[in-house]
C-alpha cells in the first residue's frame, strides 16, 4: 500500500496540514526498527530503488505498514502499526464499549396542559441494515 503523494509533490493532499503530511510520510530511511516515545515504532525501512508509478517516483519511504495476510484475508486497506500507549488504550475502550446512537425525542400535543416530564420522552435509536441484520 502507498501513501500519498503528498508533501512538495502534491500540497493539496487531503493528509496535508500546515504544509506538512500530518501522517509524517514520507518516513525515512532507517537500518532498524526503534521504540519512539509516544508509543509508535519507527520501523526499519530498507532504502529500495525508485519505481516510476504514474508520473510520480515512489520508494521505500512512501510504502504504508500492513499485513499481507490481514489484506488477503479481508480485501481491504488495512494499516497495521504496534502501538504502546496508555492513550491508544483508553481510545479502544471507548471503542468497544461506546454503545449505539441514541436520541431523545419528545412527544407532545399542542393543547396539552399536563406535562409529565417522564412519559414526554420516549428514547429512540435508529438500526441500520447491518446492525438489524446482526441483533
Amino acid at each position: 500500500m502507498v501513501h500519498g503523494p503528498c508533501g512538495t509533490i502534491n500540497i493539496n493532499s487531503p493528509c496535508m496540514r500546515d504544509g506538512q503530511c500530518f501522517k509524517s510520510f514520507p518516513k525515512q530511511f532507517k537500518d532498524d526498527t526503534e521504540e519512539n516515545v509516544n508509543g509508535y515504532p519507527i520501523y526499519r525501512r530498507r532504502a529500495t530503488e525508485p519505481v516510476q508509478v504514474g508520473k510520480y517516483s515512489i520508494d521505500n519511504t512512501w510504502i504504508v505498514p500492513y499485513n499481507p495476510w490481514l489484506l488477503k484475508k479481508f480485501n481491504a486497506h488495512i494499516n497495521v502499526e504496534v502501538c504502546a500507549s496508555v492513550k491508544r488504550v483508553k481510545y479502544l475502550y471507548k471503542y468497544v464499549y461506546k454503545g449505539y446512537d441514541a436520541a431523545s425525542v419528545k412527544i407532545q400535543n399542542e393543547g396539552a396542559l399536563d406535562h409529565d416530564g417522564i412519559l414526554s420522552f420516549v428514547g429512540g435509536r435508529y438500526a441500520s441494515a447491518p446492525e438489524a441484520m446482526w441483533r
